[in-house]
């Protein structure tokens, strides 16, 4: 049952309620009662199966409809969107402000920046180009002095700084 088509639980749910009424049948011509054949343990176990069954079929037709309700949204936002469009491209008259009482207004929503004291600053971070380029190509293995080149002093190569 672990199959996610509704096609085939919907089969599925067919194929339980045939045995469901199968059983029923011969527990009747047994000559047992309706209310005795409830409480046989394979009937019980069909009822169950169907309900399970039955409930992954809404699940499904649950989330179908959410998909076709998302749909109808996506296509409703494009249309809106469309007319919004057409709109812009319609000329709009063009209104004049002064340009002191724009300055004014932006200069009280920004307030001025205050220095940052020594001890409040943030750590750097660490350069990333750095790391990129310490991962494209590996640093080389040391060379291994030969016997003769151990009497010669070595010579410190000096790093290079990057911008």
């Amino acid at each position: 049952m672990a199959s996610k088509s509704k096609n085939v639980r919907m089969e599925q749910l067919r194929i339980f309620e045939k045995k469901l009424a199968m059983r029923l049948q011969q527990l009747d011509q047994k000559g047992i009662s309706k209310e005795k054949a409830q409480s046989d343990p394979l009937v019980k176990s069909l009822k169950s199966k169907i309900r399970e069954t039955n409930v992954r079929i809404a699940a499904v037709e649950k989330f179908v409809q959410l998909t076709q309700a998302l749909a109808q949204a996506k296509v409703q936002k494009l249309a809106d969107l469309a007319a919004k469009k057409d709109e812009k491209s319609e000329p709009a008259p063009k209104q004049t402000e002064p340009k002191q009482k724009k300055k004014a207004d932006t200069a009280d929503k920004e307030p001025k920046k205050q220095p940052v004291a020594k001890d409040e600053t943030a750590p750097k971070e660490p350069k990333k180009q750095a790391a990129a380029a310490d991962e494209v190509a590996p640093k080389k293995p040391k060379k291994q002095p030969a016997e003769a080149d151990e009497a010669t002093p070595k010579k410190r190569a000096s790093k290079k700084k990057e911008e």
